[in-house]
């Protein structure tokens, strides 16, 4: 009962005060009509962004992501558009899953693709400072015998993120896309190459 009393009282403060701004818009010139309108997107477009922030933030340090992974840079800095469907990195808990599957490649899974399962061993969150990317340092272990892997993933506001891994010789391969959660996620997930 009180909720609908709360909001019924916003609907008609919102009508009350929508009239009085009908009346104000008249005696604007179109100019200021114009940059009150881009004002008005401009703030939208911060909450909208501060939102995604939160929700970013949560999921990173819930460790439960998926970067779908739309361009890959080699380890000669040689770029490589590939499918955000089969090509992936993906924390759930203390577990990791890194995928890349290329089209001209033919691979140990159906896709032609390298799974590559392993275990959370490191893992902190940078997201003190709102006008910086909030950034994840790593490191996880892979089941397949090889060593620890380090990783490294900045991550705007709007989702877009880039993902650099280093092997042992210090060469890295940097992979960028969009970050979603697990529940959002549309990647297909190869059969393991390893059975434990």
């Amino acid at each position: 009962m009180k909720k609908i009393l709360i909001a019924l009282l916003a609907a008609v403060f919102m009508l009350i005060s929508g009239a009085k701004a009908q009346d104000t818009l008249h005696d604007l010139t179109p100019k200021e009509y114009r940059k009150l309108k881009r004002q008005e997107r401009k703030l939208a477009r911060e909450q909208e962004l501060l939102e995604s922030r939160e929700k970013i933030i949560s999921m990173v340090k819930d460790t439960a992501f998926v970067l779908e992974v739309n361009t890959f840079i080699g380890l000669r800095g040689h770029t490589e558009p590939v499918s955000h469907l089969t090509n992936y990195f993906a924390l759930d808990g203390a577990d990791a899953v890194i995928q890349f599957s290329f089209d001209h490649i033919v691979g140990l899974n159906e896709l032609g693709g390298f799974p590559n399962y392993g275990t959370l061993i490191k893992y902190t969150v940078e997201s003190d400072n709102p006008k910086r990317p909030i950034t994840v340092l790593g490191r996880f272990r892979s089941n397949s015998g090889v060593s620890n892997i380090p990783f490294e993933l900045a991550i705007q506001d709007n989702g877009s993120a880039r993902l650099s891994l280093t092997n042992r010789r210090q060469r890295q391969i940097t992979l960028s896309g969009r970050l979603v959660s697990t529940d959002e996620t549309s990647v297909y997930k190869g059969t393991r190459l390893f059975r434990e």
